[in-house]
């Protein structure tokens, strides 16, 4: 399995900084997104997005190439603000034994906000959702990270991320009727 941050990583570790300047480009604004959705605010986001590119520049650790690069950043983002949040007696936004096997359905009103107009009222209704609901819609709308590699990057299986995107999807529709969001079901 091979992507453009496996190659870049690879050049890195072989002294080659300009692979750590193309992860820096292509993965720092998406792992702030993460972090502050985990963390729940931007400055922590991106303390802890700056800390897990430093865990790869000064740790080097192997990348196996079982997953994508990213989702494999990811869990090293994951796992650095998890001991952010011990380190500062923060908990973890969810436990796993409040998830339920609930299957996905109705993606319509996340297809619906992607339009430029409508950012606004999604960023508020998003600002509105649990954390751990925040998080999984941000993997898999904003990052376009399929379910398996959101539930490796969060430590989760496919059935809570499953069951926890269904929730966050309903709570999103929720939040955008409340705010008087309209869609049309296609």
């Amino acid at each position: 399995m091979d992507d453009n941050g496996a190659s870049s990583y690879r050049r890195f570790l072989k002294g080659d900084w300009d692979g750590m300047t193309e992860i820096v480009e292509t993965y720092y604004d998406g792992l702030i997104l993460f972090l502050k959705r985990y963390l729940g605010n931007e400055t922590d986001a991106e303390d802890m997005a700056e800390e897990t590119l430093l865990v790869l520049v000064n740790k080097k650790p192997a990348f196996h190439e079982r997953s994508l690069f990213k989702t494999w950043l990811y869990n090293i983002a994951k796992n650095t603000a998890i001991k952010y949040m011990y380190k500062n007696s923060r908990t973890i936004p969810v436990s796993p034994e409040d998830l339920t096997g609930i299957r996905i359905e109705d993606e319509v009103v996340l297809s619906q906000c992607v339009r430029k107009e409508e950012t606004e009222a999604l960023n508020t209704a998003m600002d509105h959702l649990p954390e751990e609901y925040q998080l999984v819609l941000q993997l898999k709308y904003v990052e376009e990270m399929p379910v398996k590699e959101i539930a490796e990057a969060t430590g989760r299986t496919v059935h809570s991320i499953n069951s926890l995107l269904k929730r966050a999807r309903s709570a999103l529709r929720n939040e955008l009727l409340k705010e008087g969001f309209r869609y049309e079901k296609s």
